[in-house]
């Protein structure tokens, strides 16, 4: 009876919509990776993550954090304006970035160990950068119209998108193929969705420079409080990249890379779409003043089980399955998985419930976990490592302690929302 009742939930409805799409994308994402891993070398694949990490990076950065605003307000004008005002802030920043890369290309590429036949690669991070901001703001609205179903389909629009253009350069031997494929996918994203969108949202309301100001007044704690521990979850999550790449090489970056997108696989299958569904679904409880606690554990339940499953097959057959299904040069990257997995479990479990600290408007005190979590992290640039292995040790280690003290957090703040409204 309690699973039958648990299935009946909004918040598993709308999870299984945007689970479904998540999973039929991911599935043609990871169908790609088998065919694209045989067309460009560890090499390139390292240089991409190095890419993508620094647009994860700035991306942080691009509406001030704005985009995760729009699912809150009551009102249906200043969703809008939210959605109005992420996009205008995304190219401002966009732009700025494309001069900073126009004439400091050199600069960043020694910064962050980028070779000389990369460097082209950064005329392109601004536009990549201004897509993804679009997307992420219209991927937000579309969840705040409760519009699931097109949010699921727009992930599969993406991957089709992305991994149709990658293959094709590869077979050309462009490894800028990699970047490309990935900006057309955020464009496909961008033009789908504003096109189903277009007959809701009137241009001139959305971008009113008063509704814009307004709106940004009102919400001005996210970018105060939510952009900071977003930067650091950001650079957490993406640090470890750029560090092994100054340490070792593209090579090894290319292994960890992959490695690290295996892992990450069960988190872009369910916890993406899941922390969505929770912030707009807790944001509408605490606004009623009803118990989330039932919720809470199904979801936790449910993650666990997923967890361990996970890990273990990872754990056994890992360096098997790498090679199976990637090919032998692949080998290594099975190696660091076994090594990585069960943090990787770890952080799948706990990270959606992170969001109740913005649900709940308690923004500061996530801030101090992404500090402390970003200190552990940009510590492993100085340690001195006699190899990989004993990095992704240490890395490991701390990844452990850091979602530890994350699962500690949220609990007590569940509990003590939980104990407000027995008052």
């Amino acid at each position: 009876m309690f699973i039958k009742n648990t299935f009946r939930k909004p918040i598993v409805k709308n999870l299984s919509i945007l689970v479904l799409g998540t999973v039929i994308a991911q599935l043609i994402f990871i169908g790609f990776q088998v065919i694209l891993r045989r067309l460009y070398s560890p090499n390139d694949f390292g240089a991409f993550a190095v890419y993508m990490s620094l647009l994860g990076i700035a991306a942080t950065l691009t509406s001030f954090r704005y985009e995760q605003a729009i699912v809150l307000p009551k009102d249906e004008k200043t969703g809008n304006h939210l959605l109005g005002l992420s996009v205008t802030l995304s190219l401002l920043f966009s732009l700025l970035l494309g001069i900073g890369c126009w004439f400091f290309t050199q600069q960043i590429a020694d910064w962050f160990s980028i070779p000389t036949e990369r460097l082209t690669w950064l005329y392109w991070l601004p536009i990549s950068i201004l897509l993804f901001g679009m997307y992420q703001a219209l991927n937000y609205y579309l969840i705040r119209i409760k519009w699931f179903a097109l949010s699921s389909n727009n992930k599969i629009v993406r991957r089709l998108t992305e991994g149709t253009v990658q293959s094709a350069f590869g077979k050309w031997y462009l490894s800028i193929g990699l970047v490309v494929g990935d900006m057309l996918g955020q464009l496909a994203n961008i033009i789908h969705a504003g096109f189903k969108i277009r007959s809701k949202i009137s241009i001139k309301e959305l971008f009113s420079i008063t509704g814009m100001k307004t709106a940004a007044k009102q919400y001005r704690s996210f970018p105060l409080q939510n952009g900071i521990p977003s930067l650091m979850n950001a650079l957490s999550l993406l640090l470890p990249i750029l560090i092994i790449n100054r340490l070792f090489d593209s090579q090894t970056t290319g292994y960890f890379d992959l490695a690290r997108m295996v892992l990450i696989l069960p988190l872009s299958l369910v916890t993406a779409s899941l922390s969505q569904v929770l912030l707009q679904r807790f944001a509408q409880m605490k606004n009623e003043q009803a118990s989330i606690k039932k919720e809470v554990l199904a979801v936790f339940i449910s993650l666990s089980a997923i967890a361990i499953l996970f890990a273990t097959v990872i754990d056994v057959w890992g360096i098997q399955l790498f090679t199976f299904v990637f090919g032998n040069e692949w080998s290594d990257s099975g190696t660091y998985a076994k090594i990585l997995v069960w943090a990787f479990a770890l952080k799948f479990v706990i990270s959606p419930f992170n969001i109740v600290f913005t649900a709940f408007e308690k923004i500061g005190i996530l801030s101090l976990w992404q500090m402390f979590y970003f200190i552990l992290i940009l510590s492993l640039n100085w340690i001195p490592f006699k190899g990989i292995e004993q990095f992704l040790t240490v890395y490991l280690l701390f990844e452990l302690i850091s979602y530890f003290v994350a699962a500690v957090m949220d609990a007590g703040l569940i509990i003590k929302y939980e104990k407000n409204l027995r008052k």
